[in-house]
């Protein structure tokens, strides 16, 4: 390959796909700079490796090409569990005319580079319409094109502003995404399912399909009914994402439910009963409007799911990221500064003795041992990061290690 000019080698790749040289010249694509720009990386290749090499670069630069802008408020995703569906992604609009976009990939494309999905974040991005699926229709994310992260109370002052009552969905949201805002009535375990039967319930805080697990909710969250609606939003397992759960303690009341009982519907009690009555923001697809003679059930897969008001989040540094603040952080604390691993005068567990139960929970979920785990895995998969230093995990790790000898 190093012995190739780039005008031969661009010749050669042109000449490989006369379809894809006529892509690129009603695209007015410049090969040249495109191959030339990813040679440097192809030197190492054979020609015929090269040269496919750069024939996947052009497509990727035509499907850019031949994509459409659009623009809204990401705030999460979602997948299924056991399937090779895609992430489903909502792009929200100011104006309530949202989209569901499909993305094959764990990452997309950004300028030159792979990226996590920015959760949350205003973003203009590039799609393709591939036309209809069962009547929905399949927009699939090609890349990127720019983003600003938003501060959590600036994201749940956006979802207010386009945010439907209960009471307002009707059946011309059915298999759309739609944002709902309403109060919490009931939560009860997620449905597990095996050959298109009911086979049990899920526990309701489980580890994601990634290599390295990502726990999350999951189950069913019902709001308070109104004008004849009941809206009941489904958090599934996922396979490689996880939901957006902006919820003041939702996730914490979860950990600790799973550490309290192995029975799904007595953890789904535990934090339904101290959640209910909350006010939250749910951002989900519509996939049934049964209407019947004195109630109309709705339902709902969820992606994401935000306190309803920012006063519930006000006491978290929701600062968004690229916006340096002139003030310094206050140091980290190791688990052992911030509290001895001690009980209260009242008896109560200290939060060492509460973030190693959540630990030994998260190890039997992932059905993995304590000499197996890592503190960046303990730390991703129990969303510490910012909360605890993985020095302290790693203490609190060896703990769990020598206790288990």
């Amino acid at each position: 390959m190093r012995d190739l000019e780039l005008n031969e080698f661009v010749a050669r790749v042109i000449g490989k796909d006369d379809e894809l040289a006529k892509q690129v010249k009603e695209c007015e694509i410049d090969a040249e700079a495109i191959i030339g720009k990813a040679k440097p990386s192809i030197n190492k290749y054979g020609i015929a490796t090269g040269v496919a090499y750069a024939v996947a670069r052009l497509k990727e630069a035509v499907l850019e090409a031949s994509s459409e802008e659009v623009k809204g408020l990401l705030v999460g995703q979602r997948d299924r569990f056991g399937t090779n569906s895609p992430a489903r992604i909502p792009l929200l609009s100011s104006t309530g005319s949202h989209m569901e976009l499909i993305n094959w990939s764990e990452h997309v494309k950004h300028g030159d580079a792979k990226i996590d999905m920015p959760y949350p974040s205003v973003a203009t991005v590039k799609v393709i319409n591939e036309g209809d699926y069962k009547g929905i229709p399949s927009i699939r994310l090609v890349a990127m094109e720019s983003y600003e992260k938003l501060s959590v109370p600036d994201t749940i002052l956006r979802l207010n502003k386009v945010a439907k009552s209960v009471g307002e969905i009707d059946a011309g949201d059915e298999l759309r995404v739609v944002v709902v805002k309403g109060r919490i009535n009931f939560i009860a375990p997620a449905t597990r399912w095996k050959d298109k039967e009911k086979d049990g319930n899920w526990q309701i805080y489980m580890p994601n399909q990634k290599d390295t697990p990502v726990s999350h909710p999951v189950m069913q969250i019902s709001l308070e009914a109104e004008a004849g609606n009941q809206v009941r939003a489904v958090f599934d397992r996922q396979k490689n994402s996880a939901p957006s759960i902006v919820v003041e303690d939702f996730v914490e009341l979860c950990m600790d439910a799973v550490t309290q009982s192995t029975d799904p519907t007595e953890q789904a009690k535990f934090v339904g009963e101290i959640m209910k009555g909350r006010d939250v923001v749910i951002v989900g697809f519509m996939t049934k409007y049964n209407q019947q003679a004195t109630v109309n059930y709705i339902d709902i897969g969820a992606y994401a799911m935000y306190d309803g008001s920012t006063s519930a989040q006000a006491s978290l540094d929701t600062k968004p990221e690229g916006k340096k603040s002139s003030a310094k952080p206050p140091a980290k604390k190791s688990v052992k500064e911030d509290a001895a691993p001690k009980k209260s005068d009242t008896g109560k567990e200290s939060p060492i003795d509460k973030l190693k139960k959540k630990i030994r929970s998260y190890c039997e979920i992932c059905n993995v041992g304590v000499k197996d785990i890592t503190a960046d895995e303990v730390i991703k998969g129990l969303k510490l990061e910012d909360l605890v230093t993985k020095g302290s995990v790693e203490t609190l790790l060896e703990d769990l290690r020598d206790e288990a000898e």
